[in-house]
């Protein structure tokens, strides 16, 4: 009986867990698309992208979570929340937190910001 316990903990355990994506990989780190985060809002998109990086920060950081808007008219988009954890994938301590600038940022097109912004718009139906 305790053996069925055990598999029912780790299942639970498994499916509570993110679905992140690697949207690509730098020298740095890896930028994670978490997909079950994903909502569309008539033309806004809320998503949140995780930077996880290689080597630990100056300030402790391994990992930093963003709360993204992208507003699918001009594919611009800015932050709203910043969250930072000890640990690599948003594990460990959430040590910082604070809300983004409501600013909008209007990247290059042909930037890998853009080129996600626009794959974004363009996939997610309403």
């Amino acid at each position: 009986m305790k053996y069925f316990f055990i598999i029912i903990f780790c299942l639970i355990s498994i499916n509570s867990h993110a679905a992140w994506f690697m949207l690509f990989s730098i020298h740095s780190g890896d930028l994670y698309l978490e997909t079950n985060s994903i909502e569309r809002n008539n033309n806004k998109i809320l998503f949140t992208q995780l930077v996880n990086y290689k080597k630990k920060q100056p300030n402790g950081m391994l990992s930093l979570k963003v709360l993204s808007e992208i507003n699918c008219k001009n594919l611009s988009i800015r932050e709203l929340k910043y969250m930072a954890f000890s640990k690599n994938m948003g594990l460990g301590e959430k040590f910082y937190e604070k809300e983004g600038k409501q600013s909008w940022k209007y990247p290059k097109k042909g930037s890998s910001s853009f080129f996600v912004n626009e794959i974004l718009c363009d996939r997610i139906s309403f």
